[in-house]
């Protein structure tokens, strides 16, 4: 048998995603492990089936050829804190010392094996990127998924449930998909509504603009940026503490969106929907959680699509598009930056000659670069880090290739109506329905704006 087939994943998430959405799951699921084990004609690959079952289902594999035991239906009902990126050991066992991929595909080094060949992960090396999970071709490494929770919630009409959407979604769901035909589509799957994350990075950005003004004032200082980079993040705090003081104190679009929206309507849950396996992860970091409710990757999304028989491609065109251009083009590596340097411009003509950016992908060299800016050697004063290369559009949870991602992002913003948010009424709509009917309000310091903006960043 081609070991390649080994990856059961992708059928492993239709079939729990189509009966999920029929309400059979619990009925159904050993019915699902034997006709996903048969359809791969290799008996070993049972307790591996079961397992990914429960990964899918949002649960840590265990040492049993049935799915569920007495306690997993409480832990069904939403995120727990455990790690997202988790390890299926059964299914490492066939796979060949010279193909161990994901040990290559991990730039810290946190994949190991025993002296049987089964993989753990040290959870301390670990940024939870995911690219790992994309290296191996059996399924061995794969992420918690969150849609039978979501799915279940959805059904229920308990809550209004929003859908905020990353900007990288340009052309993801294919190149006829327009974003009109992309939110009938998720309306159809029960959301109430569908927010363009990028418009929330218009606030961010504001805020980001402000606080470099406030935080730059002499040829030593500078500033790290793109707190859409949760794992940046994480590497700067793991490896880096005593670069710390100079993060953004921002939180990224995607916990701006949740917590503007709960402002609104209290009661309401947000789901994230985007490329970012890590996205997983920082929703539920203990000065973020409570903003978010699920995530869901791009590839998650289509498998739900085709599960549930929705096509984005047929469906009416309702678009509500509101984001600046310097919003959408957070999507992309340096996209942080010129949204930035565009907006000071505006908001602070004066500084905008000061600002001196830099920007990175990749965790090598996002971490080469951190090593010379400890040793001071550095010129610029805002600094642009993302994990992936290419930025959010070389995510691990994408349909596309990072560089035909970045082409539709960037015919995406092109078309924005405003350039930045200083030119976009409705940011101001969502400033004054928080009470700042008149005049721009402080987005930092410890303005309640600037608070409901912004994270608290442990340092030691």
């Amino acid at each position: 048998m081609d070991h390649a087939t080994l990856n059961i994943k992708p059928r492993i998430l239709y079939h729990v995603a189509k009966a999920a959405w029929e309400g059979t799951l619990f009925d159904r699921r050993e019915e699902i492990c034997t006709m996903v084990s048969e359809e791969f004609k290799d008996k070993h690959t049972r307790r591996q089936v079961a397992n990914q079952i429960r990964i899918a289902m949002g649960l840590n594999p265990h040492n049993d050829d049935q799915i569920l035991n007495d306690y997993d239906e409480e832990a069904l009902m939403g995120m727990g804190n455990e790690s997202i990126i988790i390890t299926n050991p059964d299914a490492c066992q066939s796979c060949p010392a010279e193909e161990r991929n994901c040990e290559k595909a991990c730039p810290l080094q946190a994949i190991t094996r025993d002296d049987f060949g089964k993989v753990s992960i040290n959870q301390e090396k670990c940024l939870g990127e995911g690219h790992c999970i994309q290296a191996c071709s059996f399924g061995a490494l794969a992420e918690k998924s969150q849609f039978v929770p979501l799915i279940n919630l959805l059904k229920q009409h308990s809550h209004p449930v929003y859908a905020s959407i990353a900007p990288a979604f340009a052309g993801q769901f294919g190149a006829e998909v327009t974003p009109g035909k992309l939110r009938s589509a998720l309306l159809k799957m029960g959301f109430t509504d569908v927010l363009e994350t990028a418009l929330y990075a218009d606030l961010i950005t504001m805020k980001e603009a402000f606080e470099f003004d406030q935080h730059v004032k002499t040829d030593q200082d500078f500033m790290f940026t793109s707190c859409c980079c949760p794992v940046w993040i994480k590497l700067i705090e793991n490896k880096f503490p005593d670069l710390m003081e100079h993060i953004s104190p921002s939180v990224s679009p995607m916990i701006a969106s949740a917590r503007v929206i709960k402002q609104f309507e209290p009661d309401a849950k947000v789901v994230f929907i985007g490329p970012c396996i890590a996205k997983k992860s920082e929703a539920l970091l203990p000065d973020l959680k409570g903003a978010i409710d699920y995530v869901l990757t791009f590839q998650e999304l289509a498998t739900i699509f085709e599960a549930i028989n929705i096509h984005p491609a047929d469906q009416e065109d309702h678009e509500k598009a509101i984001a600046s251009w310097g919003g959408r083009v957070y999507a992309y590596t340096g996209g942080v930056s010129a949204a930035v340097a565009t907006t000071l411009e505006k908001l602070i003509p004066h500084k905008v000659q000061k600002l001196v950016s830099l920007k990175v992908d990749g965790i090598p060299d996002c971490q080469k670069l951190l090593e010379q800016i400890r040793n001071g050697q550095f010129t610029a004063n805002f600094i642009e880090g993302m994990a992936c290369k290419g930025g959010c559009v070389g995510g691990p949870g994408r349909l596309l290739p990072p560089e035909e991602g970045r082409e539709h992002v960037k015919k995406y913003g092109a078309i924005a109506l405003a350039n930045t948010p200083v030119e976009n009424p409705q940011v101001y709509a969502i400033l004054a329905r928080l009470g700042h009917e008149s005049g721009m309000p402080s987005l930092s310091g410890k303005s309640p704006m600037a608070e409901l903006l912004s994270r608290k960043l442990v340092q030691d």
